[in-house]
This record gives C-alpha cells, sequence and structure tokens, in this order.
C-alpha cells in the first residue's frame, strides 16, 4: 500500500522514543490521508490478519493506521506545565515556548481532535491557556509566544496540584487521552510535597512526561513526576 511504503522508517523513527514521536502519529495521519478510498478499503479488509502475525512497533503502527483509517483517531488532551521559576531566565523559558510550539505543530488541533492547555508555576501556578480554548495551530502558537516569563520560586507542587483543574472540560467519558508535558530546569523548592502530588495526578489515570532541563536536575524528582520512569526525559542543553 501507498501508506505503507514508509512503515520501516517510521518504525526506525519511534525506536528512538523521543517525546514527539511517544506523543504524536502526525507522520503517520498525513499519510494515511493519501490514501484512495479503494486503498483504504482494501487495507482495512486485510489489516487484522497482518496485525496478529506481527510484534513490537510494526503492530503498534499497523494498529494505529487500522484505527485511524477506521474513523477512530481520537487525539489527545494535552496540557503543558512550564516553569517559569528565577533560575530559567527568560531566553530559557523563550526556549520552552518554542519547544510547545514545535510539539503542537505534530498535532491536528481541532475541538474533536488534540486539544491543548498551559499552565505556567513559580511561586504560584495558574492556567494561562483553558484546555481548548484555541482550537487553530496558529493562534495557539501565537498564543504561547506571548506567555510573559515571571521569575521566582519552583513550586512544582502547586502546578501538579492545579492539573485535575486543568482537565475540568475532559472528554475522558469519550476515550480521550489526557497528557501532561511538565518541562522544568531543577528541583522543585518542595520536594516532599512534589512527591505527594505527583501521586495524586496519576490517580486520576493522566499520563504525565516530565521533561528536565538544564544541569541542575534532580532526576529522582523528575520520576517521581512522571507517570513511568520511561516517560522522563532530560535535556542537558538548553540551547534553541
Amino acid at each position: 500500500l501507498l501508506s505503507l511504503k514508509n512503515l520501516d522508517c517510521l518504525i526506525d523513527v519511534l525506536d528512538d522514543s523521543d517525546i514527539l514521536t511517544r506523543l504524536g502519529i502526525q507522520q503517520i495521519y498525513e499519510s494515511a490521508k493519501r490514501c484512495t478510498q479503494e486503498t483504504v478499503d482494501s487495507f482495512l479488509s486485510s489489516v487484522d490478519d497482518w496485525i496478529q502475525s506481527e510484534t513490537g512497533r510494526t503492530k503498534e503502527i499497523l494498529t494505529t493506521l487500522r484505527d485511524l483509517l477506521g474513523g477512530c483517531e481520537t487525539g489527545l488532551d494535552l496540557v503543558f506545565v512550564l516553569d517559569s521559576s528565577g533560575s530559567v531566565g527568560s531566553g530559557n523559558f523563550d526556549t520552552m515556548k518554542n519547544f510547545v510550539a514545535d510539539v503542537i505543530t505534530h498535532f491536528v488541533i481541532r475541538d474533536n481532535s488534540t486539544r491543548v492547555g498551559l499552565i505556567r508555576f513559580t511561586d504560584t501556578a495558574s492556567i494561562l491557556i483553558p484546555l481548548g480554548s484555541i482550537n487553530n495551530t496558529q493562534q495557539l502558537t501565537i498564543a504561547v509566544n506571548n506567555i510573559v516569563y515571571i521569575g521566582g520560586g519552583t513550586r512544582t507542587d502547586l502546578a501538579l496540584d492545579l492539573v485535575p483543574t486543568a482537565f475540568i472540560n475532559t472528554r475522558v467519558n469519550e476515550g480521550i487521552p489526557r497528557v501532561v508535558i511538565l518541562l522544568t530546569d531543577g528541583r522543585s523548592n518542595e520536594p516532599a510535597l512534589t512527591a505527594q502530588a505527583a501521586p495524586r495526578v496519576h490517580n486520576e489515570n493522566i499520563e504525565v512526561y516530565s521533561v528536565g532541563i538544564g544541569s541542575g536536575i534532580n532526576e529522582t524528582e523528575l520520576q517521581i513526576i512522571a507517570s513511568d520512569p520511561s516517560y522522563v526525559y532530560l535535556i542537558t542543553d538548553f540551547s534553541p
């Protein structure tokens, strides 16, 4: 099938396990959109047997394609949590925003697909972009770029406590995954409170990815924040 010519390439990309390929299926989505209806029907009529014969990444990709072409694409409810503390600095905070802007280009942003929200935290935490309030990639990018760096402490625990509220208008009853990407430059001011807050988020069946940035990272705390140790990412070079 035309849409599967890049299957081996997609497998290699997914094996890199970077945060973009783990969260996004945009490359698969764009390839699948080029299929004719005849090709789609042919694929769907035989893919279940093919899936049963495969394992690992190939099986995951085939299943994704089947669900997508069969009309089962659900998107995500995705909330970014950005550390705007004094140790980050305004230049590095801009790099965080660029990261967010890049990630959202890998998703279809609309009300019936992927919706995005954003929390900023320092000594306090606040929801700057309510989930699903902007359903246009360009406007969402502008809103992210307009977020102001404010400095202050690192109350990661307060940001985590705000996460369930950020998902208040979630689509969990529709089976839509809820995902958090938390970006921070280092240690929280209240590690004990952070350790208490993280499980409360996990218990809400919200998947949390933690991204540590810079040289002063507390990897143990990042693992506590994340839903799974494999959901922890370290970026030692904080350059764009």
